[in-house]
């Protein structure tokens, strides 16, 4: 193999999966191992990207906002492939995958051969003695491909029950690295007990589930904030007049080691020593003790410095004059008299210093935060109602209650307000919960990408929350379960819910529509390579143009629009600078040249369009060559999109033989 040929992206994969072998080698940490365990990429270059086909009825909203979201139906691992122009463009991706219950998993036998079998497979029962281990031959390239999905700065939150959580969780380690864990998140799935796990006697209730967040690269990425709530706000008051407007008080102490000391500060109201709370071995004061003084003698007595027998750390700040007994002070002291003369008349005046004493000076110290200083938004910690801070801090382990994450039933219950009941969807992820997530790690006008779509919780998220933000997050959903009767949900459900959605015509009554839409794409069984696309008809072809088409310089962001069938031969879409995009394509074996009568016909149905003198023309051969024109070969430019071009991607192109070869 001649690397000095390979592009940069080629050459960074495969460092990234040399280093993903040796850990696979046991070189560098823990690393799974089970029954039938294959390398994830070598797995993903035996998928090959299929055929897809564009239902209209299907389909919601007008041309430009069908191609500005997508739901697919088809198997999620070759629909990713299939996603090429996607690779290393997205976002966030939020999805709940099987929790392999016995009632919610299938595996297919045959993929351990061939991966691009489309059947789903069995129901893996309870019983299955190795049911772990397929889940996990099931979940492992998948999650390998959602990797590589991601931008670089881009965050998976996959969700999980205490099933699969901990093999979920080593996979995830395996996979995005430990040090990229953001945070796993405890949420409260329900409040009714039941006794559901740890035994026949004596068991546990299963009221809470996991999402698991991590990051393709924690130094990239970011956790926002959530909108500031009204009673939030309302914690912040300005009893003191202060110029600087409304303030809550704030813990003086940092949960953690700082260079400023633990050092004991004395009240001047009740000449009180008191320490920062917690740990005095981590716990330290937010500010130095020479700003403490200053602040402590805002409220009128004089302060010094005093070391104390028990104290090795720091000096105490003291009232001076004031008399101790071994560390303790003497409350009888005159200095302590005085200095609560001083400090009460302080309290009566206006805009007090800024460290403050609570109960009226009868409390301990604390420090005023004021609102006009911090973000206009919340960061995501256990019941953050309770606590606001300046900026976004690691997540951690974290646990929300379910008035701050919805609960399962709120889930069925949205579901069936949506398209009523008898969908027969038993969990559901509550739309509060995945809103939460998407506000956190998306940006506003970020994509979304949920492979295991269900019912669609996803993308009804993400239209509520443009709606009611005004972002713009655009979403990609993948279904590919049927019903017993050979129904497939992401066109009964998954696509009925987001359509109801937008039309606002929800079974519980209208509502108000969203100003959105989506492209209903179906994966076909048929590969993509050049004698597959050199057999396709005009409107496959169309269909195949639309999907995987991308430039170079704006990747995801280069979506077409088709344009309304009218008499026009050529032309069939228009990208968002109003370029036009024209397929000279009857049929198979039909002849397909860019000739200099071609190209008048393409200029004239640009000008009839109103669109910009910069063509692009699909073709099999071009003879001439015009002003502003852009050529794409068919097959060649076609296979490009669709990631077949070897110099662009190896994983369309090598087998696990091809990598032990080179």
């Amino acid at each position: 193999m001649n690397y000095e040929d390979l592009p940069k992206p080629t050459l960074i994969r495969m460092l990234q999966e040399r280093e993903a072998a040796d850990r696979a080698a046991g070189k560098d940490g823990i690393v799974m191992s089970y029954t039938g365990r294959t390398a994830p990429w070598q797995i993903i270059r035996q998928v090959k990207p299929k055929l897809c086909q564009v239902l209209a009825r299907h389909s919601v909203g007008d041309e430009h906002s069908q191609s500005l979201n997508e739901i697919w139906d088809g198997e999620n691992l070759s629909t990713m492939v299939t996603l090429y122009k996607y690779r290393g463009q997205v976002d966030l991706i939020v999805t709940d995958p099987p929790y392999n219950t016995g009632e919610d998993f299938r595996y297919n036998d045959k993929w351990d051969k061939d991966p691009n079998d489309p059947d789903l497979g069995e129901l893996v029962p309870k019983d299955d003695g190795s049911r772990h281990s397929k889940w996990l031959k099931f979940m492992t390239p998948r999650i390998w491909m959602m990797r590589e999905m991601l931008k670089p700065g881009g965050v998976i939150a996959i969700c999980i029950d205490h099933r699969e959580l901990y093999r979920l969780g080593m996979l995830m380690d395996e996979i995005f690295k430990e040090e990229n864990r953001v945070g796993i998140i405890n949420w409260q799935k329900a409040y009714s007990p039941k006794n559901d796990t740890g035994g026949k006697k004596g068991g546990l209730s299963s009221a809470t589930e996991y999402v698991l967040v991590y990051a393709k690269d924690s130094e990239r990425a970011k956790t926002g904030l959530l909108e500031r709530t009204e009673a939030m706000n309302a914690r912040y008051r300005n009893d003191d007049e202060d110029p600087e407007g409304n303030w809550a008080s704030s813990d003086a102490a940092a949960p953690e080691y700082r260079s400023t000391g633990s050092f004991a500060i004395q009240s001047p109201f009740t000449g009180k020593l008191y320490y920062p709370s917690g740990n005095a071995a981590t716990n330290h004061w937010r500010l130095e003790a020479k700003e403490v003084k200053k602040l402590l003698e805002s409220w009128g007595p004089e302060y010094v410095y005093k070391q104390l027998p028990d104290d090795c750390e720091a000096k105490a700040i003291v009232l001076k004059g004031c008399g101790f007994k071994g560390a303790e002070p003497d409350l009888s002291s005159p200095a302590i008299k005085a200095a609560r003369k001083l400090a009460e008349k302080r309290r009566l005046g206006t805009n007090w210093p800024a460290l403050i004493f609570t109960d009226g000076g009868e409390g301990g110290p604390r420090l005023k935060k004021h609102l006009n200083k911090i973000k206009k938004g919340k960061v995501p910690l256990t019941y953050w109602a309770d606590e606001d801070y300046e900026t976004p801090i690691d997540i951690e382990s974290q646990s929300w209650d379910h008035e701050d994450s919805g609960h399962s039933q709120a889930g069925i219950n949205e579901l069936d307000a949506v398209v009523g009941k008898g969908h027969d969807f038993k969990t559901v992820k509550p739309l509060r919960l995945i809103k939460k997530v998407v506000q956190l790690w998306c940006r506003p006008e970020g994509i979304v990408l949920d492979p295991f779509a269900g019912s669609g919780t996803t993308g009804h998220a993400v239209l509520e929350l443009n709606r009611d933000t005004g972002a713009s997050r655009r979403f990609i959903l993948i279904e590919q379960g049927n019903t017993d009767k050979g129904d497939h949900y992401a066109k009964t459900l998954t696509a009925e819910r987001v359509k109801r959605v937008v039309t606002g015509k929800w079974a519980a009554g209208s509502r108000g529509p969203v100003a959105s839409g989506f492209r209903f794409v179906q994966l076909k069984k048929e590969k993509v390579d050049a004698e597959a696309v050199n057999a396709l008809a005009r409107e496959e072809m169309i269909d195949l143009l639309l999907t995987s088409y991308w430039n170079k310089a704006e990747k995801a962001k280069s979506y077409l629009r088709r344009l309304a069938p009218s008499n026009d031969e050529l032309l069939f879409a228009v990208n968002s600078k109003n370029e036009g995009f024209f397929l000279i394509w009857s049929a198979s074996g039909q002849k397909s040249s860019l000739n200099r009568d071609a190209f008048k016909r393409v200029v004239q149905e640009a000008k009839a369009a109103g669109l910009a003198s910069r063509y692009h023309v699909y073709a099999s051969i071009a003879p001439y060559t015009g002003p502003g024109l852009e050529f794409y070969k068919i097959p060649d430019s076609v296979l490009e999109h669709i990631g077949f071009n070897p110099r662009a991607d190896a994983y369309n192109n090598e087998t696990a033989e091809d990598v032990a070869d080179a």
